[in-house]
């Protein structure tokens, strides 16, 4: 991503939690077990100390649904409600942390707080960040089924599908729209 370094790890987290319900696959959950969760975290470096369990992984099915509720608002202004409910619920405290050798990192809540409002936290500070800087970069995949939100990185904006799968399938099933149109009854494909 082109943005500023501290929050891309906050954009990817909240990009893939969102997508993590997937329309295209079967089943179209990611996160059917604590172990989905574990493993989820683990890429995203939120794995905490403690065992993750059952009650986790509803907490986070639901901030999911928060979070993709943000991004398919129907204006600005329920973007930012929404967005602003989620903050408020997780309690951002920002905090600098020291991790030797000169190194530091940017945490969002307390190492010790509980694994979906630290998650909250961070997910919701990459979004604030994205809402407030890049709001137009929010986006939905336009390819039915896909319901996927992604950010838009193209340099005009114009970006219409989460992925390159799903670009292709629509532009294949408009060029056989397309040639199906210009058949003309009784001729034979060329």
């Amino acid at each position: 991503m082109d943005f500023a370094s501290y929050t891309d790890a906050s954009v990817a987290l909240m990009v893939e939690l969102a997508n993590t319900y997937d329309l295209k696959r079967t089943p179209p959950e990611r996160l059917s077990t604590p172990a989905d969760l574990r493993e989820f975290l683990h890429r995203h470096r939120m794995l905490g100390p403690n065992p993750v369990d059952e009650q986790d992984l509803e907490e986070i099915r639901r901030l999911r649904d928060k979070i993709r509720a943000v991004f398919t608002a129907a204006d600005e202004e329920v973007a930012l409600d929404r967005l602003n409910a989620v903050l408020a619920a997780a309690r951002v405290v920002p905090r600098v942390v020291s991790q030797g050798g000169g190194h530091r990192e940017l945490f969002f809540a307390p190492a010790e707080a509980p694994l979906a409002r630290r998650v909250a936290c961070d997910a919701g500070i990459g979004l604030a960040m994205m809402l407030t800087e890049h709001a137009d970069r929010l986006k939905t995949c336009a390819a039915d089924p896909c319901r996927n939100v992604f950010v838009d990185l193209s340099r005009n904006r114009s970006r219409r599908w989460c992925s390159d799968s799903c670009a292709a399938r629509v532009n294949v099933a408009a060029y056989r729209a397309r040639r199906a149109a210009d058949r003309k009854p009784g001729s034979t494909p060329g």
